[in-house]
């Protein structure tokens, strides 16, 4: 491996960890989508990455992802972290997506008639990439979020007790 790839790479995901919790305690303050201004979608590419974030972790017993505001994570994450590149690859991505569903009449606010576009796209394999991608961060802002952390994966930052110098005989 390249030891230059493997530099960038070690300092994107100290970045990433390091900006998760930051972002995910930010996200928090911000109190609905409605009212959440995106910082680098418009708002109908916004609408849409939230609808498909639903899918991929909808509200059960826990709190589905759009609840804990990973919709507002995914903006900030690509707005703060991804290169031009990546940004310039990810919007494309998504843009031949709203086309898609432009082009068969769906209502880019319609819940039911995006996921059953969501569906079919799975079932005939078009737009994996970008709903590979949309899931991946997903699943991180879900899972690095505080709420799911301390409430359903019983995260606890002190395991046990370290007890030092202990007498064998005790």
């Amino acid at each position: 491996m390249n030891r230059r790839n493997l530099l960038k790479k070690g300092v994107y995901g100290l970045a990433g960890v390091t900006l998760s919790s930051t972002l995910i305690s930010t996200l928090q303050s911000c109190s609905s989508i409605e009212k959440y201004r995106p910082l680098y979608f418009s708002k109908t590419e916004f609408s849409l990455l939230s609808n498909i974030v639903d899918f991929f972790i909808p509200k059960t017993e826990t709190p589905g992802a759009v609840d804990i505001k990973v919709p507002q994570f995914i903006d900030i994450i690509i707005s703060e972290t991804y290169n031009i590149e990546s940004k310039n690859n990810f919007s494309n991505k998504l843009k031949l997506l709203i086309e898609d569903l432009k082009s068969n009449n769906i209502n880019l606010s319609d819940y039911n008639s995006i996921k059953s576009k969501f569906v079919s796209d799975f079932n005939n394999k078009t737009h994996n990439e970008t709903y590979d991608q949309i899931r991946d961060l997903t699943v991180w802002g879900f899972k690095t979020s505080k709420e799911i952390a301390l409430n359903v994966l019983n995260y606890n930052p002190t395991p046990g007790y370290q007890l030092g110098c202990v007498n064998i005989r005790e």
